[in-house]
C-alpha cells in the first residue's frame, strides 16, 4: 500500500463516509488531512535534513479518526487496528496515536509509550488535529476550550465522564503545545494561520 493522501482519503471513505452519525468526523478528518499535508510540505521544504515523509502524513491525518467506525472510547487504539487489518505496516499504523489517550489511560495503566504519538509523523498529527476541527486552524489552547465546551453540551453524556474528558484535556495541553512550538519552528512560522 502507498502511504499517501489518495490511500488516506479512501480508507477515511470506506471507515467515516457511509455512516450519518459519523459525517462531523469525516468532515474534521478531511480538515486534519488537508492541514496536513500544508505543514508536512513546509517543514519539508524547509527542512530537507529530516526526511520527513509529507505522503505520509497526508495519509495519516485523513485516517487518523477512522477508529471511531468502531467506538469512540480509545478510538485511536481501533484505528491502528483497522490500519493494519487493511495491510499497513505496523509501525507506521502506530504513527496514528494521536491525541490524549496518554493522559487519560496511559498514566493509569503506566504504560504511557503505549498511547504516545511515534516519532515526527505522530507530532505532526496530533498537532494538526488539535489546530483544526473544520475550516482555518487555531491554536492548540482554543481548540482545547472548543472541545471541552462542545463535550460539556453533549445533554446524553454522563457528567463525571465529561470531567474526566476536560480534567485529562487540560493535563495534555503543556504536551500539545510541546508539539506546537515544534512544528510551528520547524516550519518558520509563528502562528497556523499562517501555513
Amino acid at each position: 500500500m502507498n502511504y499517501n493522501a489518495q490511500t488516506g482519503r479512501e480508507l477515511m471513505q470506506k471507515y467515516l463516509g457511509n455512516e450519518p452519525k459519523l459525517a462531523k468526523r469525516l468532515e474534521h478528518s478531511v480538515a486534519v488531512g488537508d492541514f496536513s499535508s500544508k505543514v508536512a510540505r513546509r517543514i519539508t521544504q524547509r527542512n530537507p535534513e529530516l526526511s520527513l515523509d509529507a505522503d505520509l502524513c497526508e495519509f495519516l491525518g485523513y485516517s487518523h479518526d477512522i477508529g471511531y467506525s468502531v467506538a469512540d472510547g480509545k478510538h485511536e487504539v481501533h484505528t491502528v487496528d483497522i490500519l493494519q487489518k487493511e495491510g499497513v505496516e505496523s509501525q507506521v499504523a502506530r504513527k496514528a496515536m494521536h491525541g490524549q489517550l496518554v493522559e487519560q489511560f496511559g498514566v493509569k495503566e503506566g504504560d504511557t509509550a503505549r498511547y504516545m504519538p511515534a516519532g515526527i509523523e505522530g507530532m505532526i498529527l496530533t498537532y494538526c488535529d488539535m489546530s483544526v476541527r473544520t475550516g482555518e486552524p487555531v491554536t492548540i489552547r482554543e481548540r482545547a476550550a472548543e472541545i471541552v465546551g462542545r463535550i460539556k453540551g453533549i445533554p446524553t453524556m454522563p457528567e463525571q465522564l465529561k470531567k474526566d474528558i476536560e480534567e485529562n484535556m487540560y493535563n495534555a495541553l503543556p504536551r500539545f503545545e510541546r508539539y506546537e512550538q515544534a512544528v510551528l519552528a520547524l516550519a518558520g512560522v509563528s502562528s497556523a494561520k499562517e501555513f
